[in-house]
């Protein structure tokens, strides 16, 4: 079925038209060509002055492999966000592909909150500048300790840190299939005004998860005009000074000076009886990792600073431990959506608003599969859980 040209807007699918022209490595004469129009017909319609009839505007749908409806109704690709990753991406395809689609699902999230119009009163965080001459673990320790305040999390372990951020700081957290095939943890970016994050499927450890989120959260209070490429914990990288900001931050973020001080004290008293199952179960109760958890309480002069190397030279293998040791984590899956983008695209796919096409484009897959996730969602509410209590009553 072809769009009905007079109701299109023309400067939005010319820059979307760039976008995905771009994405394919093409040139305008080779777009040209595919479609059997002039090079100047093309720019003309790339520039937003000239809007393209049915069959020209499905030919070069087809030309660069995209829908039709995505050219003429998803917000335009932020090329800013795509120009902070050049650098970064250099010739890695994965990670290439893993970059458009977690910029991909910045447009859904604005196309998705328009057509529900429910775009929520996301709180304003400022962004902190780091001063070169300070000493970097001062710093990173008092902002983590300001947002713990702000956020009313105490200073014990959090729980769901990603609800957290999702519903406190309007962070919006998926799983990217691509980076499956790298070396990366996660993603981060501020494309279309809104945080998103982007983790490693394979990253299926729910402490690592927990690392990573609190890593890209330092990076949104710090630098988030910058885009953002996280490695696992632990590996060798090139580690300039926000990276160094961004690790002591998830650090004192995830494992409070206070908080860990007291759940010590409680669980071991003294020095001479922190054991290595008193650690475990620390790392387990703050959801970082065992090696993490011994860095951390090394810092604070709890244990010896080899304390790591040492117990892992003995053969122990912390997952392993925690299983004998009857410690239970979290260990469902990583939920590959955050919950308020699902909730918005099951309320607009049973309204019909949206298609089953366009939520298997939304989510990222197959149709069927795309079915199955929005009607096990729940049940419609009619919208009206959403309305302020004074208007429904």
């Amino acid at each position: 079925m072809q769009p009905e040209t007079p109701s299109l807007d023309p400067g939005l699918v010319g820059r979307n038209l760039v976008g995905a022209r771009k994405r394919a490595s093409l040139t305008q004469s080779q777009v040209a060509e595919r479609v059997g129009i002039s090079r100047a017909t093309l720019v003309a319609i790339e520039n937003g002055q000239r809007p393209p009839n049915g069959a020209v505007l499905v030919a070069i749908a087809d030309a660069l492999g995209v829908r039709v409806r995505d050219l003429v109704s998803l917000p335009p690709t932020d090329e800013e966000a795509l120009v902070r990753f050049r650098g970064i991406v250099r010739t890695d395809d994965a990670l290439r592909a893993a970059v458009d689609a977690i910029v991909d699902f910045g447009r859904y999230v604005v196309l998705i909150e328009g057509k529900a119009a429910k775009k929520p009163a996301r709180r304003s965080v400022p962004t902190v500048t780091l001063d070169p001459d300070s000493d970097v673990n001062d710093a990173a320790e008092q902002l983590a300790l300001a947002e713990r305040a702000r956020l009313n999390l105490g200073d014990g372990p959090i729980p769901r840190l990603r609800t957290v951020l999702e519903q406190s700081v309007g962070m919006f957290v998926f799983t990217i299939a691509e980076l499956a095939k790298t070396k990366i943890a996660g993603l981060f970016t501020f494309a279309n005004d809104i945080p998103l994050v982007g983790l490693n499927p394979a990253q299926r450890d729910a402490r690592r998860a927990c690392w990573t989120l609190a890593h890209e959260y330092a990076h949104f209070l710090t630098n988030r005009f910058d885009a953002e490429v996280t490695y696992p914990e632990g590996s060798r990288r090139s580690r300039d000074a926000y990276e160094v900001f961004a690790d002591r931050f998830a650090a004192f973020f995830l494992m409070p000076t206070s908080g860990l001080t007291r759940r010590l004290l409680e669980v071991a008293g003294d020095k001479r009886n922190i054991s290595v199952a008193n650690i475990l179960s620390l790392a387990a109760e703050f959801e970082v990792s065992f090696r993490a958890m011994c860095e951390r309480l090394a810092e604070l002069d709890r244990i010896p600073r080899d304390t790591y190397e040492y117990v892992m030279a003995r053969g122990l293998r912390p997952m392993e431990a925690e299983r004998q040791l009857g410690i239970k984590r979290d260990e469902e899956p990583f939920a590959p959506y955050p919950q308020r983008y699902l909730y918005l695209l099951s309320m607009l796919y049973r309204d019909g608003e949206i298609s089953e096409g366009d939520a298997a484009a939304f989510l990222r897959t197959d149709r069927l599969n795309a079915r199955e996730i929005l009607e096990s969602f729940g049940e419609p509410s009619d919208g009206w859980l959403d309305e302020p209590l004074v208007q429904l009553r």
